[in-house]
C-alpha cells in the first residue's frame, strides 16, 4: 500500500493525514492528535498552519507580540484573518533584549503552552528554533520540541562544538582558531593549578581539573563550560578583545594579505560575524559581535571564532535530516547570491542534474565545460558523505543544514543550523523521502514536505526506518521578495494595496498576505511595517533542469504585480538579475 503527500502551495490544501491510509503500518504513523504551539513569524508561520492542518492537528496555536503589529493600522500579522482568537496567545517580544528577558520569556512561553494543552512547540527557522536553552527547558519541562534535541542543537549549533566535532569525524573545516576564550583562560591562568585557583575563585566545581595528566585545553574548556552553567564570568570583554587580537595577528603572520572572519559561536542569518584585516581592529568588532548577538551578559558564552576569510567563494549547504540513528542528505542548495550578509537567490544542486549536465557537455564535445561540472559533482558529493557523517555524529533527529564554502577544488565546512532554512522548498521540491515497512517494501509512504517530516520526527522518530530519497522536479530556484530601498537596503514601510496570483507553477509563500476578503474576494490592503524583517514573501519555482527553473522564475517575477504608497521593494531587481542568468 503506496501513499503519498504533496507539494503545500498556499492555494490549495492537500490531505496529509496518514492515520486515513488502508495500511496498517502507515496508519500507525498518524500525527493527527498532535497539540502544536507555533512560536515564529514570517513566511513559515502561515506554512506550519497549513501544513499541520492538512496533517489533521485541529489544535495548534500562534504567539502574537507587540510587533506582530499593533503599531501600524493594517500591519497586523495577515494570518490572523483565519484563525479561532482562542488560538492566539499575547506575548511580548519573543526573545527579549537581553540574556535575562531571554530567560523570562521562555518561561512564559512554556507557561503558555502547559495552560493551553500545547504538547509540542515549533520555531520554525526564527533564532529560537536553535536556542539550547529553549530546547532544554521544553524538554524539562515535559514538552516537545519540533525540532533538534538540546544535545544536537549543542553539539552542532554552537559554531566551536561543531568545528570540534567535524575535524573528529573527518570534515574539512576552514582554517582558523576555535577556542579563543580557552586560549584566553589558559594565559591567564598559566597551567592546570593556576585553573584551579581560578575554578577555586568564583566557587566553581569542577571534576576534570583534579586530574593531574588532564590536557590543559580539555581542562580549560571544562572550566568555562561550569562557569556558563553558573552564571559567572571568568574574564571581560575586553580581555577577549586582546585575546582575539593576538590570535588574528598571529594568522596574519602566516597568511600575509589575508582577511580575517570573526564569528560569534551563536550567531547566524548574517548576524554576529565581522571580517579585519587588521588584527588591532578586533577589540572593537568583538564588542560588536557580542552585542549583536545579544551575549555581552554575564555568564553568557562569548566565545568567538577566527577564521581565515576565503575570499572567492561560493557557498553551498545540505539539507539534512534524521532521527537520532540514521541522517539523510536531499542534495544541496547554492546560496552564493548574497547583499548585507542576507541570502537573496538560492538554487539546488543535485547529483543527478550535474550527472546529466556532465554528459550534456560531453555529448557536445565540450570537454572542459564539462570537466568543471564534474568536479562540481564530486564537491557535491563528498560534502552529501560528510554532512550525512557529521548529522550522526551529532545524533540529529530532525532538520538541519550543513554549511559549506566551495573555492575552487575545495569546499570547507562553515557551520550547522539547527533549524529548518528559509529556502528549505528548493530541497523539498526536488526529493521526496520515502519511509518503507520494514517487513513488506510494498507497504510505503512519501512525505514531500520538510515541516511535515519534523512534525513526524517529533511524534514517531524512534520508529522511523531510514527512508530513501526520490527525485521529484530536476531543479528549483528561490528568490527573497524583500521591502528595500532604491540603494537595496531594508526599507520599513510601504503598503500593498494589490498582489497579482500567483502565475501556474508559482510557490508563493508570504504570510498570508495574500489572502483575499471571503466576502468580496478582494485583495486586503498590509502595511510593511519591518518590525522583525524585510521578507515580504518566497517564490519559487522549479525546472527540468536549473536554467529551465529560472526561465520560469523569470516569467513569474515579470508577471508579479505590486503596487501601494511608498511601496518599495526588490522585484525588479530579482527580475534583472534572474533575466541576467
Amino acid at each position: 500500500m503506496a501513499v503519498s503527500s504533496y507539494l503545500h502551495n498556499p492555494m490549495i490544501h492537500r490531505d496529509r493525514r496518514l492515520a486515513k491510509a488502508d495500511s496498517e503500518w502507515v496508519r500507525s504513523f498518524g500525527c493527527e492528535d498532535m497539540t502544536v504551539l507555533i512560536v515564529c513569524r514570517g513566511p513559515i508561520r502561515q506554512e506550519a498552519l497549513d501544513v499541520f492542518a492538512e496533517m489533521g492537528m485541529t489544535k495548534v496555536g500562534i504567539l502574537l507580540s507587540e510587533k506582530d503589529s499593533i503599531v501600524y493600522p493594517r500591519a497586523l500579522a495577515p494570518e490572523l484573518r483565519r484563525l479561532d482568537p482562542a488560538r492566539v496567545h499575547n506575548v511580548q517580544d519573543y526573545t527579549g533584549a537581553s540574556g535575562e528577558e531571554r530567560t523570562e520569556r521562555i518561561a512564559e512561553i512554556i507557561a503558555i503552552a502547559k495552560s493551553n494543552g500545547y504538547d509540542y512547540i515549533f520555531a520554525g527557522y526564527g533564532f529560537m528554533a536553535e536556542d539550547e536553552e529553549f530546547v532544554r527547558s521544553i524538554e524539562e519541562a515535559g514538552l516537545r520540541f519540533i525540532g533538534p534535541c538540546s544535545h544536537t542543537v549543542q553539539a552542532a549549533g554552537f559554531k566551536d562544538e561543531a568545528k570540534r566535532t567535524a575535524e573528529q569525524v573527518d570534515v574539512s573545516v576552514t582554517p582558523g582558531v576555535n577556542d579563543a576564550t580557552g586560549r584566553l583562560i589558559i594565559r591567564k591562568a598559566g597551567d592546570l593549578k593556576g585553573l584551579q585557583k581560578l575554578a577555586k575563585k568564583h566557587g566553581l566545581d569542577v571534576p576534570e581539573l583534579s586530574d593531574k595528566g588532564a590536557d590543559l585545553a580539555a581542562a580549560a574548556d571544562a572550566l568555562l563550560g561550569a562557569s556558563y552553567d553558573a552564571g559567572v564570568d571568568l574574564y571581560t570583554v575586553d580581555e577577549l578583545g586582546q585575546q582575539v587580537e593576538i590570535e588574528v595577528a598571529n594568522i596574519l603572520k602566516e597568511l600575509s594579505g589575508s582577511r580575517i572572519r570573526l564569528k560569534a559561536i551563536g550567531g547566524g542569518g548574517g548576524k554576529g560575524q565581522r571580517i579585519v584585516s587588521d588584527p588591532k581592529e578586533a577589540p572593537a568588532m568583538v564588542r560588536e559581535i557580542l552585542g549583536e548577538v545579544k551575549a555581552l551578559g554575564v555568564g553568557d558564552n562569548k566565545n568567538i571564532l577566527v577564521e581565515l576569510n576565503i575570499e572567492t567563494t561560493r557557498h553551498n549547504e545540505i539539507q539534512l535530516l534524521g532521527n537520532g540513528e540514521w541522517c539523510i542528505s536531499l542534495g544541496g542548495r547554492d546560496c552564493s547570491l548574497q547583499m548585507h550578509e542576507q541570502k537573496l537567490l538560492e538554487v539546488s544542486i543535485t547529483q543527478e542534474t550535474l550527472a546529466a549536465a556532465v554528459e550534456r557537455e560531453r555529448s557536445a564535445g565540450n570537454e572542459t565545460a564539462a570537466a568543471a561540472i564534474e568536479q562540481d559533482l564530486d564537491i557535491l558529493r563528498r560534502m552529501e558523505n560528510e554532512a550525512e557523517r557529521f548529522g550522526e555524529a551529532v545524533k540529529l533527529d530532525s532538520a538541519s543544514t550543513f554549511e559549506c564554502i566551495v573555492d575552487g577544488a575545495r569546499h570547507y565546512f562553515m557551520e550547522v543550523n539547527t533549524r529548518i532554512q528559509v529556502e528549505h522548498r528548493v530541497s523539498e521540491l526536488c526529493y521526496a523521502l520515502r519511509f518503507t515497512n520494514p517487513e513488506d517494501a510494498e507497504d510505503f509512504f512519501d512525505i514531500h514536505s520538510i515541516v511535515e517530516t519534523m512534525a513526524l520526527l517529533a511524534k514517531h522518530k524512534a520508529r522511523l526506518p531510514r527512508p530513501i530519497r526520490v527525485q521529484r522536479d530536476a531543479a528549483a530556484v528561490e528568490a527573497r521578495l524583500n521591502a528595500t530601498d532604491h540603494s537595496l537596503s531594508p526599507h520599513a514601510g510601504g503598503e500593498i494595496m494589490s498582489w497579482s496570483d500567483p502565475i501556474e507553477g508559482e510557490v508563493r509563500d508570504d504570510q498570508g498576505i495574500c489572502f483575499k476578503n471571503p466576502d468580496t474576494d478582494l485583495f486586503m490592503r498590509y502595511k510593511l511595517a519591518g518590525a522583525y524583517d524585510s521578507n515580504i514573501a518566497l517564490l519559487v519555482t522549479t525546472g527540468d533542469n536549473r536554467r529551465d527553473s529560472y526561465e520560469h522564475l523569470r516569467e513569474a517575477l515579470r508577471r508579479t504585480v505590486l503596487r501601494g504608497p511608498d511601496l518599495q521593494t526588490n522585484l525588479q531587481f530579482h527580475y534583472g538579475l534572474v533575466h541576467w542568468f
